[in-house]
């Protein structure tokens, strides 16, 4: 699940089942209710595929609720903080305490790579009406993310982006290497739209190809 990875929704279910104990043991192990938090953020998202809103509703409040007792244990549990901002934003799209809840996953693992995704993915739908700080780290995590390689997710966002977030990822995507410009720009021209990049050639320009 972390590496993005298919996985079986009923295997995960069973893993839910198992690892609900811990929400009443009495020792604080941080690490299995984050675990449950994150598997519990699936099935919410489950139940948001298969368009169930009243079944989504509980598992988005059963993932709230490890998230919050993961960093009753331990304050720096990064992908607590991120869920309880996922929840948040999918329950009021945008509100103070989704901005703190961002703050807090940014601040205790900036580079934890699902957090990071989850939180790109927020901040990108709330872009521009960000303040300076979250501008910041969602160019940060638009950055790694393409360093790292994966200009295609990248681009698959830009496909389902605003005018103004699209420009925004443009302009970061402009600064790549070219072979992650050229791969960006591949999905970005296969999912039917197109993207100017200083390092791609432009459609149409050799229409003997």
């Amino acid at each position: 699940m972390m590496a993005g990875e298919p996985y079986d929704p009923a295997t995960i279910s069973a893993v839910d089942a198992a690892l609900s104990a811990i929400l009443s043991d009495p020792v604080c192990d941080h690490q299995a209710l984050q675990d449950l938090a994150v598997v519990r953020a699936a099935l919410a998202e489950a139940a948001f595929q298969g368009e169930d809103a009243d079944l989504a509703d509980k598992r988005l409040t059963k993932a709230q609720e490890a998230a919050k007792a993961s960093i009753s244990c331990s304050p720096t549990s990064t992908r607590a903080w991120t869920i309880l901002a996922w929840v948040e934003h999918i329950r009021n799209e945008d509100t103070p305490l989704l901005r703190t809840y961002l703050r807090k996953s940014h601040s205790s693992g900036p580079l934890e790579g699902w957090s990071l995704v989850r939180r790109m993915e927020i901040l990108l739908e709330l872009y521009p009406k960000l303040d300076d700080e979250e501008t910041a780290n969602l160019k940060q995590a638009v950055n790694w993310l393409v360093t790292m390689g994966m200009s295609e997710f990248v681009g698959e966002h830009y496909i389902s982006a605003k005018p103004e977030q699209r420009l925004f990822i443009r302009d970061i995507l402009a600064a790549a290497p070219e072979r992650m410009q050229k791969r960006a720009a591949d999905i970005i021209r296969n999912g039917g739209e197109d993207i100017d990049l200083p390092m791609v050639e432009a459609l149409g320009s050799r229409p003997w190809k």
